[in-house]
């Protein structure tokens, strides 16, 4: 004992009040996800993964200015930042298409199942890279359809009658997503500040009646430091 009643500290009285824990890590399910815009002039490829929160364009419905955590979970483009790793287990997409639904009794501006159809001619082009440090793929592999997502929107039926000036009219609701089974890899371990880059090729242009936005959501794992 020192004076004033202080204890004397020791190297394991420190480690058992350090913040960071040493080499210990946890692992949690954290996919990593990355949105870009669609536009309706079509692309002859789209990045992901390049601009993470405080840069690029938000494409979340409604709003405004740079990438925020409802357009992307990454930190620092291209990479994991230090004391965070990444296993990677399999591939989803899920495309927003832009056609909006037009209220009850007025003539859709943007064509009959434009929706749908956006859904099928842009998930019919495209092929799928994931690349990892300098030139190593580790995906090759399209249309884009083949990597659905694994939850959709569910529906029954949506259907809408209105009468004007003794005209009835109906107007149904139509919609469209790829669907299948999840897109599984050979594990991939991403590690700390190595590069990684995503990007959809398409050998010609796809129009679209109206810019979507395509989410690209790599599932897997998150290890990272304890705290």
């Amino acid at each position: 004992m020192l004076g004033m009643g202080r204890p004397i500290l020791t190297q394991a009285d420190l480690q058992a009040h350090r913040a960071q824990l040493g080499n210990q890590q946890d692992v949690i399910y954290a996919p990593l996800f990355d949105s870009v815009a669609y536009p309706s002039a079509g692309s002859l490829q789209l990045t992901f993964f390049t601009s993470p929160i405080g840069q690029g364009t938000t494409t979340a419905p409604g709003a405004t200015g740079t990438k925020t955590l409802a357009d992307t979970n990454l930190y620092s483009a291209g990479q994991l930042t230090k004391g965070n790793e990444f296993y990677m287990t399999g591939q989803e997409f899920v495309l927003f298409p832009g056609d909006t639904i037009q209220a009850p009794g007025l003539a859709p501006v943007t064509g009959t199942n434009s929706f749908a159809n956006d859904t099928y001619v842009i998930g019919k082009a495209g092929v799928v890279t994931l690349q990892v440090g300098s030139n190593r793929q580790y995906i090759q592999d399209g249309p884009l359809q083949m990597f659905p997502p694994a939850t959709r929107l569910a529906i029954a039926s949506a259907l809408a009658m209105t009468t004007t000036a003794g005209t009835q009219s109906l107007t149904e609701v139509t919609y469209a997503v790829w669907t299948g089974e999840p897109y599984s890899i050979t594990p991939i371990y991403i590690e700390a500040n190595q590069g990684f880059q995503e990007f959809v090729q398409f050998p010609a242009l796809v129009t679209a009646t109206a810019t979507a936005r395509l989410l690209s959501r790599m599932r897997g794992y998150l290890v990272r430091n304890a705290q």
